[in-house]
Parts: structure tokens; sequence; C-alpha cells
């Protein structure tokens, strides 16, 4: 491991924040001021047991982050399960997606959203995830793994995770199954960016801003009072669609706009 990397604090009930490892920083000249006051440049190789990593996606085939070797690649943590920030950090990732795609670069980008819940994220419930966003990019995938696998990668990338059990009151239900949920998954918010050479780039942390009209009814449904809250004006922390397209394409060799 590498100098540890402070991570944003946000303390919600699916997205509290601590403090990373995994990762080299940079004060890379290349980097705009704006980049630098929405995240932090890194310059870092992924170890061959990161790469390799072995998780399934929403069909149930196998993805590693090795699989995607000449590509910029954007890794968002997840758990379909969140009724707080997970919401907005998926509509916004999908958003960015779509605008990249619509101007010709979705070929060259491959964008993650890895489960910090696996035990409950099955490929079922990540497959219903990913159709809620429609049409879903191809070049957006969702994805699950073993605890092992799962641990290991967000380990090593410094994702902090909590498991707490759900609080008093009446306990929310799967949006998919109806099944009441007995724990929550507190975590940190950030988007990894790695290079065509399989090098982390840079990190956004926090959660983005992202409109209501962008969250699937289903999941706005689903999210809490906190949650809805979060659409409704951006922090002054918060990351953007806009600034992560900067981003995609500084660590893609563009200049960024």
């Amino acid at each position: 491991m590498t100098a540890a990397l402070t991570a944003c604090a946000c303390l919600a009930a699916c997205s509290a924040g601590a403090s990373g490892t995994g990762h080299s920083e940079t004060s890379d000249a290349g980097a705009s001021s704006t980049m630098d006051r929405i995240g932090t440049p890194l310059d870092s190789a992924l170890p061959a047991s990161i790469r390799d990593l072995s998780f399934t996606d929403s069909d149930g085939r196998s993805v590693r982050l090795a699989d995607f070797a000449g590509k910029t690649v954007a890794i968002s943590d997840v758990m379909t399960l969140c009724q707080e920030t997970c919401p907005a950090d998926t509509a916004t990732l999908v958003q960015t997606v779509r605008a990249e795609d619509a101007a010709g670069r979705g070929s060259g980008q491959e964008f993650l959203s890895i489960t910090v819940d696996p035990g409950r994220d099955t490929a079922a419930q990540i497959a219903a995830y990913r159709r809620l966003f429609v049409p879903p990019p191809s070049n957006w995938l969702a994805l699950t793994g073993t605890p092992s696998t799962v641990n290991a990668l967000w380990d090593y990338l410094g994702v902090w995770r909590h498991k707490v059990g759900e609080g008093p009151g009446p306990a929310p239900r799967n949006w998919r199954t109806g099944a009441p949920l007995t724990y929550d998954v507190q975590h940190s918010d950030e988007v990894f960016f790695l290079d065509a050479r399989g090098r982390e780039r840079f990190v956004l942390e926090g959660a983005p801003y992202a409109a209501k009209a962008s969250v699937p009814r289903t999941l706005y449904d689903f999210m809490d009072a906190d949650g809805r809250r979060g659409l409704q004006a951006a922090p002054d922390t918060a990351w953007t669609q806009a600034q992560a397209q900067k981003v995609l394409a500084w660590v893609g060799g563009r200049s960024p706009a």
C-alpha cells in the first residue's frame, strides 16, 4: 500500500466517509485548478492481484479490470439498496456515460458501478438496478462478486464501509423484492479513474449533484428524506457531470474543456 488519501466525510446512512489507502498522490501539472478543487490527481499502478479480481456482471458473466486495458475506466462504489446518495451517484455517472457516448468517445471508455453490499446485491438485484436507467448504456456495467473479492477491491482503493443494523421504526423494504431490510452499509463515496495503462489517475470524492429528473422513479420513491433533500440543492463540495467529463478528458489525454 502507498500513501493514505483523505476521503470526504459524508456522514449519512449509506455514505459515511473515512480515509483511504492504496493510492499515490501527485501534483501533476496537467491537472487544471478546476479539477484540483473537485478531487485528487493520482499516479498509481494497480497490482495484478487487483486487476485480476473476478466480478460478476448483471448477465452473470465474469469481468476483470484487466479486461479493459486500453480504455479509460471510471469505477464507482454503489449499493442498490442505499436510500441516500447512491441513487444520485449512479444517476450522475449514467448521465456522464450518455454525454460521452453522444460525443463519440464511448468506445474508448468503460464505466463500472461495483457494489459494497455483495450479500444482497446478487446478479438479479444489480440487473434490475441497471434496467431502471432506461436505456442502460452498453459501456456501463453493474458488478457484484464474492465478499472476499469485493472487500479486496475496496480495501485496496480505500473505500470505507461499515455494516450497521436498521434503526427503530418500520424497516424499509427492498424496492425489487419487497423483503424487509435488516441492515445498512455506511460507506464513503468515490469515483476512481484509470487510464488506458490501468493506472489510477484521479479520484472524485463525495456525493455529486444530481437533478431529481435524472433519478429513476423507483429509486426516488425508495430514497429517504435526506436523500431527496440532496437532489434539491448542490452543496459546494458536490461534483457534477461536467466536472466528471473534464476528468475523463484529462485522464484520456485530451485537454479538459
